[in-house]
């Protein structure tokens, strides 16, 4: 087991060199050996018992809060870099021509794939969804004259803004628009934020393989604490990991009304709703679908950057087949 997910407010304690799992009154122990990471979806609780086990078995522990937001991750201290990449990688975040030109493919392939989502409902029907595609290409265009990488993300926002409106075009079930993302306020941004959220945290995890620098990001701006160089790989895979999720799922009336808790303007997945969704998740990410998983083409991405960064071939961005 690669990754272990647990949706439910739980307690978690070391039991000799098992995990220990209390929900509900329930207990499941699982041996430290059959699992790499553990993501917390819920409220919970840790021992520094189980921590430790965690530390020296190499888990990593990721936690959301209340709204599925990713806070933060416990972390083993096993990956200890390479010199060589991180002063590369220093080296390439520092160079503005290389880095817009890695931030420009990154942004390029994730309209690529959002374009191929679309186009796959406008060839069977739905012409109203040729003028937004012919306004995220027309994003596309501008992507060469961008000089630097907030000019590059604000194409993406418009390009967005016409995906998202698009939505309604392929099931009135899904006109949601505009994106709200602190917090969701009604279902179809709920889901965008939570899968986004496990997007993220599966391509940190993946990241932590490799001798990468995590918060050495060339789209997104790097900050302390916090894992931009995910943000940025995760861009070309949003649209095939989450939003082709939430199209299968709304399409498939499988939303229900225990899934969410809405109030006030503000809609939340449910400890039931959470469950669902990670396993549509898991079940995306783990299949093999052709010659590898999602989970396997992420890990396969953050070495194509690594090659890149220490000059041994050119970066090209995961894309969707047409």
């Amino acid at each position: 087991m690669e990754t272990l997910y647990i949706c439910g407010d739980a307690d978690i304690a070391r039991d000799e060199n098992t995990i220990l799992v209390r929900i509900d009154g329930r207990k499941k122990r699982l041996p430290i050996e059959t699992v790499r990471h553990i993501v917390m979806t819920a409220d919970g609780t840790v021992t520094t018992k189980f921590l430790a086990l965690c530390g020296r078995a190499g888990v990593r522990v990721s936690f959301f809060d209340h709204y599925g937001w990713f806070k933060g991750a416990f972390e083993p201290a096993v990956n200890v870099g390479a010199g060589e990449v991180t002063i590369r990688q220093a080296a390439l975040f520092l160079e503005p021509e290389r880095r817009m030109a890695l931030a420009r493919e990154i942004v390029r392939a994730a309209l690529h794939n959002i374009v191929v989502g679309l186009r796959y409902y406008a060839y069977r029907g739905q012409d109203g969804l040729r003028q937004p595609i012919r306004e995220i290409l027309r994003c596309q265009g501008r992507l060469e004259k961008a000089p630097d990488p907030e000019s590059l993300m604000g194409l993406e926002g418009m390009a967005r803004r016409f995906y998202y409106e698009a939505w309604g075009l392929v099931d009135e079930r899904l006109a949601f628009a505009p994106r709200v993302k602190r917090p969701p306020n009604n279902r179809i941004n709920c889901l965008i934020s939570f899968l986004n959220g496990l997007t993220y945290t599966a391509i940190r995890h993946e990241i932590a393989k490799t001798h990468l620098d995590e918060t050495l990001s060339v789209l997104h701006a790097p900050s302390a604490g916090r894992s931009s160089l995910s943000l940025d790989l995760a861009e070309p895979f949003k649209p095939v990991v989450v939003d082709r999720q939430i199209f299968a799922m709304v399409r498939k009336a499988m939303p229900r009304d225990e899934w969410f808790d809405e109030h006030d303007g503000i809609c939340l997945l449910t400890e039931a709703g959470r469950r669902a969704v990670v396993e549509r998740f898991t079940t995306a990410v783990d299949s093999v679908t052709g010659e590898y998983s999602l989970r396997t083409l992420m890990r396969k991405e953050a070495l194509k950057l690594q090659r890149h960064v220490l000059g041994i071939e050119d970066y090209a961005a995961f894309r969707r087949g047409s």
